[in-house]
C-alpha cells in the first residue's frame, strides 16, 4: 500500500511540473509507468484477497469464494510481472513506442505460458495436498514458471547486446577491448549521443543483474529455504520470498521512475526495415537531459 501511494505520487509529479505548471507526461510519465501502478495494484489486492481467505479458513475451517478471489488476483499479477519486465527489458515506451516481431513472438510465449500457468493452478486446487497428483501438478507449474523465467531474459540480452554494438562502433574500439573499458570510455567521450548510450548500456546491464537476481533469489533459493523448515515455521518461506521481491519492485521503480532528464533513447518507426527490424544504419533521436540541448540524431550502426 505504501509503495502504490509513492509510486502515485512519483507518477503525479512527473505529469504536472511545479517550476512551469507545464504538462510534460506524453515525455516522462510513460505507459509502462501506468503498467508498473497496476501491478502495485494486483499485489496489493493479492495479499487482501489472501488475508481474507486465511481469516474465514481459520473461523470456518474453508472458504471457497476468497480462495478463487485470491487465486484470480494472483494470476493477474504474475501474468503482469512477467509483461511489465518483458517490456522494460525490450525498451518499449521508453526506449521505443512499439515491439518488433521477435519480440512480439516472446511476448506470445510468454502470456500463452501464463495461461498455461492458470490452468494447471485450477487442477491443483481440485486436488488435495500430499497427494501424488497434486505434486505432480505442482512440479509441472514450477516448469513452467522456469520456462517463463528464461523467456522473458531474452529481450533484455538483446537490448544489451544491441547497444553494446552500437557503444563499439560509434567510439570506434575493437571488439577485442575489453566492453567495460569501451563503455567507461564512451562515458567520457566528447560526443553527447555516444555518451547518452552508454549510461543506457549501464542501465540495461543492471537491471539484467537485477532481474537475474530476483528470479534465482524466489525460485530457487526461497525453495531451497523452504526445504529446511518445519510446518511451524513455514511462513518464513513468504517471508524471505517478499522481501526479495520488495527490493526488485523499489530498485526497479526507482531506476525506472519518471525523470526531468533521462539517458533514454527514442526510436522512430522508419529506424526498421519493412518486416520490422533493426535496419544496417538507422536514425536514434534522443533529448539531451545532461547538456539540455534538445533532440540530438544518432547514426545507428548496429545489424540485427
Amino acid at each position: 500500500g505504501i509503495l502504490i501511494l509513492i509510486w502515485i505520487h512519483t507518477l503525479r509529479k512527473g505529469i504536472v511540473s511545479p517550476s512551469s505548471n507545464i504538462s510534460r507526461a506524453p515525455q516522462q510519465v510513460r505507459q509502462i509507468h501506468h503498467m508498473m501502478a497496476l501491478l502495485l495494484i494486483l499485489k496489493s489486492l493479492s495479499f487482501l484477497s489472501e488475508s481474507a481467505r486465511y481469516h474465514y479458513i481459520r473461523i470456518y475451517g474453508h472458504t471457497e469464494m476468497w480462495t478463487t478471489v485470491y487465486y484470480t488476483f494472483t494470476a493477474l499479477k504474475g501474468t503482469l510481472l512477467f509483461t511489465v519486465i518483458l517490456l522494460i527489458g525490450s525498451g518499449w515506451s521508453f526506449v521505443k513506442p512499439f515491439l518488433l516481431p521477435r519480440e512480439r513472438k516472446v511476448m506470445f510465449v510468454v502470456l500463452l505460458i501464463q495461461v498455461l500457468n492458470n490452468i494447471v493452478i485450477i487442477f491443483v486446487l481440485n486436488e488435495k495436498e500430499g497427494d501424488r497428483l497434486f505434486d505432480d501438478w505442482k512440479t509441472l507449474l514450477h516448469f513452467l514458471d522456469i520456462v517463463c523465467c528464461c523467456a522473458v531474459l531474452v529481450p533484455i540480452v538483446w537490448q544489451v547486446n544491441t547497444l553494446e554494438q552500437i557503444v563499439e562502433k560509434g567510439s570506434n574500439q575493437s571488439s577485442v577491448i575489453d566492453s567495460e573499458d569501451i563503455v567507461e570510455a564512451a562515458l567520457e567521450s566528447s560526443d553527447v549521443s555516444i555518451r547518452v548510450t552508454a549510461k543506457k548500456l549501464k542501465l540495461f546491464r543492471s537491471f539484467y543483474v537485477c532481474v537475474m537476481f530476483y528470479l534465482y533469489y524466489t525460485r530457487i533459493c526461497v525453495y531451497l529455504v523452504a526445504s529446511t523448515l518445519d510446518f511451524r515455521h513455514s511462513w518464513l518461506q513468504e517471508v524471505v520470498s517478499e522481501f526479495g521481491t520488495l527490493i526488485f519492485y523499489v530498485y526497479t521503480g526507482f531506476k525506472f521512475r519518471p525523470m526531468d532528464e533521462n539517458p533514454y533513447l527514442s526510436l522512430k518507426r522508419d529506424d526498421f526495415d519493412s518486416n520490422g527490424d533493426e535496419m544496417g544504419v538507422g536514425s536514434l533521436s534522443f533529448r539531451d537531459g545532461d547538456e539540455g540541448k534538445g533532440d540530438v540524431e544518432l547514426k545507428k550502426m548496429v545489424q540485427d
